[in-house]
């Protein structure tokens, strides 16, 4: 079986940047539902700084994709393209480390593990309180 899905993409979105981000997937993304790409923030890195993270399987075209001017997709028409553009201007992809002003992506192949990919952008779960 082969699939067109090569890569693994691991994207930390900022806290505060989880909406805009959230438009970027749907803009990119097949399906009306990419809207809900990134939920609550449950990572953090040293500093303590919040992210939302994702990791999925990619097509190789993703980066060109990425870098080109958005349109809303036939699948979500009345999209924010606004928002999404502004989540476009902060991507970083393969080069750093989470950071609060940007939304970083690792990419890989895509039987790398996800969370190899969260240890390589510096950020760790949030430690969540058990009873």
């Amino acid at each position: 079986m082969t699939t067109e899905y090569k890569q693994r993409a691991t994207i930390a979105s900022p806290v505060a940047h989880i909406a805009d981000a959230n438009q970027l997937a749907l803009a990119l993304g097949g399906s009306a539902a990419d809207d809900q790409t990134f939920g609550a923030a449950t990572y953090q890195d040293d500093g303590g700084n919040l992210y939302a993270v994702c990791s999925t399987v990619a097509k190789p075209i993703f980066v060109q994709l990425a870098g080109q001017p958005l349109q809303a997709p036939d699948h979500a028409l009345d999209m924010d393209l606004a928002a999404a553009t502004r989540a476009q201007a902060l991507l970083q992809i393969n080069g750093g480390i989470a950071s609060p002003d940007v939304i970083v992506v690792i990419l890989g192949d895509r039987k790398e593990s996800a969370q190899d990919h969260i240890a390589a952008l510096g950020l760790t779960p949030i430690p969540q309180d058990t009873p």
